[in-house]
């Protein structure tokens, strides 16, 4: 995923639109149209060879490149600013930038791009970016190893894939129970078999724990993990966000139990 700004596309078309307005009557001296022609190099050049759309452009590509290397011939004559530029020159730009501007908006037009609509309360930006802010702040450094499910948890709602968010998001929320069990036990050896029931059992076989923490995981792993892990069941967007508030609740709880680690990775 890579974010790109909307006013690029505003400034390129600010930048390289002079080129259809050339004067290709007469030969002109490059002076009075060498700033014009240097903006535009600089930015169809940025697009064409720098840009992260240069990949994706097919059908306007040879062309972008023959206008670049006409105007190019022209800029590069900058020791002589005081020459004219011929018309036939100044011609041959203005027509390859109208036939250019053709096929560039045609791929612009059909190149797949979205926006991202807000999913219930949560700001799109931190879905996208930093989806660990979902849960709290503390978890950076007592369960870090939760940080990539968690924005990968943000990013699957943000784009509309709440089964992806919920299966993230439970893999978090194990991270987080695992720490806990150590951190409840006095480091016992984990379970083998690393699911929530298996590690509510083996608390409430110890004795150990907050009954209302292995409550509120047991109905979490009943409601939302185990139908999860049927391939005929998917999460709508309003379970995804429902499974959300209950897996930041019981995640909140058993933080405070967890100590800070010495050494966060």
């Amino acid at each position: 995923m890579i974010r790109i700004s909307l006013t690029y596309i505003f400034q390129l078309a600010q930048q390289i639109e002079p080129l259809g307005s050339l004067q290709d009557e007469i030969d002109i001296p490059l002076r009075d149209i060498f700033m014009p022609l240097f903006m535009a190099e600089k930015s169809l050049e940025a697009l064409v060879s720098d840009s992260v759309f240069a990949a994706q452009l097919r059908s306007s590509f040879t062309l972008g490149h023959d206008l670049l290397s006409q105007i190019k011939k022209i800029t590069g004559r900058a020791d002589s600013i005081d020459e004219p530029v011929a018309s036939f020159q100044l011609y041959s730009v203005k027509r390859t930038y109208e036939q250019y501007k053709i096929a560039l908006l045609a791929e612009l037009g059909v190149m797949p791009s979205y926006f991202v609509m807000p999913k219930g309360g949560f700001d799109t930006n931190a879905l996208l970016e930093r989806g660990w802010l979902i849960f709290p702040d503390s978890i950076r450094l007592k369960v870090p190893e939760a940080l990539f499910d968690l924005s990968e948890a943000g990013k699957a709602l943000a784009f509309d894939m709440p089964t992806a968010c919920g299966y993230h998001l439970f893999r978090a929320t194990e991270s987080v129970l695992r720490k806990y069990y150590s951190a409840v036990t006095g480091g016992s050896v984990q379970p083998k078999v690393r699911n929530i029931a298996v590690y509510l059992n083996a608390m409430r076989q110890k004795g150990l724990g907050d009954e209302k923490i292995l409550s509120a995981l047991d109905q979490l792993s009943k409601l939302h993990r185990n139908p999860l892990i049927h391939p005929e069941i998917a999460l709508s967007l309003d379970e995804a966000i429902a499974a959300i508030g209950m897996a930041r609740s019981v995640v909140t709880a058993m933080l405070i139990a967890i100590p800070f680690q010495e050494n966060p990775a």
